[in-house]
């Protein structure tokens, strides 16, 4: 996947703006990032959550999105032109999959949330399998981040409520030990993903 430089640094830019003015939006850890191919692991409590992510980190990032959203004439282009990834959350396909190990494979930084949907209450989910798939298929290290604040921002069904600060924290990188083909350490790395998520504190 290409992404056009204009689109996305131009939206990127826009994101950061807007979360400084309006929820004045610190991060922690995003300098010690590693080079290289990497996968960014938020937990997901609202929309926010992927531009506050992204907007912090001076790199191209790559996001899954639901793939209804690519829609023309404007989602069709204007969605991978800033490094989305059409995807079937009902029924994900090998196209996704493909997208995605192309993105890792030319050394691109994917943000793939754990948990899949945005949570209800605020509390983080029960991660799915998917992320350990990815990271033992391809060998990327995986970085848990903590998005804290964006569902007071703006939750799940709710309004948008501006001057709710948002903190976003990048831990260590992780990688991924087991059995490659094995779905039962798909999921136990996961889940050790979202325990260190839960372990990143505010600052």
């Amino acid at each position: 996947m290409r992404v056009c430089p204009f689109w996305f640094h131009g939206c990127r830019l826009f994101s950061y703006c807007f979360f400084r003015a309006f929820h004045l939006i610190r991060g922690r850890g995003m300098g010690d990032l590693p080079a290289g191919p990497l996968i960014l692991a938020p937990n997901h409590a609202s929309y926010f959550d992927p531009p506050a992510v992204g907007c912090l980190v001076p790199r191209v990032t790559y996001y899954l999105a639901r793939h209804t959203l690519f829609a023309p004439p404007i989602g069709s282009w204007l969605l991978p032109s800033i490094g989305s990834i059409p995807v079937n959350q009902e029924s994900p396909g090998p196209s996704s999959l493909k997208n995605i190990f192309e993105v890792l494979k030319n050394r691109g930084t994917l943000v793939l949330f754990p948990e899949g949907a945005r949570t209800m209450d605020g509390k983080l989910n029960h991660a799915e399998p998917g992320i350990g798939l990815i990271a033992a298929r391809t060998g990327t290290p995986v970085v848990p981040v903590h998005i804290i604040g964006s569902r007071d921002a703006l939750p799940r069904g709710g309004s948008w409520h501006p001057f709710r600060p948002i903190r976003v924290i990048y831990g260590k990188p992780m990688h991924f030990r087991g059995d490659p083909k094995n779905r039962a350490d798909y999921q136990k790395f996961a889940d050790e993903v979202m325990a260190a998520i839960a372990d990143l504190k505010d600052f």
